[in-house]
């Protein structure tokens, strides 16, 4: 069973979120903030999400939520589970279908999390000075309507009319942006692919814990 170590709305959602959409069984080790100390004694780094995998040889540990989504459906790929081939590309992708896959399953962390996540501390902890906030909400702006004309063919999800943890990816930007009632000013192909984002029943048992 893979147990998670999380903490609520954090990028340990991106977790909890892939393993209910695979509707597997899990164990969830819940994490106050700020994390205990003694955590490190599982994690040196003290982050979330971390998780314990001990259906492989041996038990495996592992950190960072995007190398973990790529574990979790690499691994069940290779075992020929259906559930995990819909939520990745693969086993031999064609490579224009894997490279924008890949993409967009960085995009979610790097163009997206980092900027809302610098705006989000802003809002909640006071840390940032107005210039720093203008340049990220000016970065974030372009990414955003980068993806609005990305999803402007009518597709449903990032890479096309099949949901992947690339849309968990980037989901989970959107709802940091959420809890920190940050309003990004999103553009309308953007704002329905987020609705529809938060209307996966996955998604809702997830954020709830």
């Amino acid at each position: 069973m893979i147990t998670i170590y999380h903490v609520p709305r954090s990028r340990s959602l991106r977790i909890v979120w892939l393993m209910e959409e695979l509707g597997e069984d899990y164990a969830l080790e819940t994490m106050p903030m700020p994390i205990p100390a003694e955590f490190r004694q599982i994690n040196p780094l003290g982050c979330v999400p971390t998780i314990d995998d001990d259906d492989a040889q041996g038990g495996i540990r592992m950190f960072e939520s995007l190398a973990i989504m790529q574990y979790l459906t690499g691994r069940r790929l290779v075992d020929g589970d259906a559930k995990a081939s819909a939520l990745t590309v693969g086993p031999r992708p064609d490579p224009a279908a894997y490279a924008e896959h890949l993409q967009f399953l960085h995009f979610g962390e790097s163009d997206l999390t980092g900027p809302v996540g610098s705006l989000f501390r802003a809002k909640v902890f006071k840390v940032e000075d107005n210039a720093t906030l203008q340049e990220n909400a000016n970065f974030l702006s372009r990414r955003l309507a980068f993806l609005d004309d990305h999803l402007a063919d009518g597709r449903q999800w990032v890479t096309g009319e099949n949901f992947t943890i690339a849309d968990i990816s980037v989901g989970y930007a959107f709802s940091l942006a959420d809890l920190g009632q940050l309003d990004l000013g999103m553009p309308g192909n953007v704002a329905a692919y987020w609705q529809r984002l938060q209307d996966r029943p996955a998604y809702q048992r997830a954020a709830a814990l």
